[in-house]
């Protein structure tokens, strides 16, 4: 999913689509609500063991993976200087190659990660928590056996 939105964004960016509608296919959205909401719903709703545990685990793992799709896109922005605001400082007069190809996709796709598992673990421990107290429970109370 997040490489299909990855490269529609672009597509739509190079086409010259007005900036909301690219907007539209964020993989930040992907990354940092989507998909924490919806590893919180499966998981709240079965009878996973360490249900936070896992809702982190399989956070982590998704947006590391769906930033490293989105690495070729800054890279590309690097290459043929793509003027779009999400590319700046990437390349230009002072920006050395290690900067425009390492450093700035290296460091934004840090403060990405980092920050969607911090949102997205914590909404989605929220998500687990309430689903888990409203579910009902298989046990037949005391008295009715």
């Amino acid at each position: 999913m997040a490489a299909a939105v990855t490269v529609i964004r672009v597509i739509l960016e190079r086409m010259g689509a007005p900036y909301p509608i690219p907007s539209l296919f964020s993989v930040v959205m992907l990354h940092t609500i989507l998909g924490p909401i919806y590893f919180a719903v499966r998981i709240g709703r079965s009878d996973i063991p360490k249900p936070y545990a896992r809702q982190f685990a399989l956070v982590a793992i998704y947006v590391v993976l769906a930033r490293a799709m989105v690495l070729p896109t800054y890279w590309l922005a690097r290459i043929f200087h793509w003027p779009e605001n999400r590319f700046a400082g990437l390349w230009g007069p002072d920006v050395s190659d290690l900067v425009g190809f390492v450093i700035v996709p290296l460091v934004t796709a840090l403060i990405w990660i980092v920050s969607s598992i911090i949102i997205g673990n914590a909404m989605g421990a929220v998500i687990i928590a309430a689903l888990r107290r409203n579910k009902p429970s298989n046990e037949i109370p005391q008295g009715f056996a």
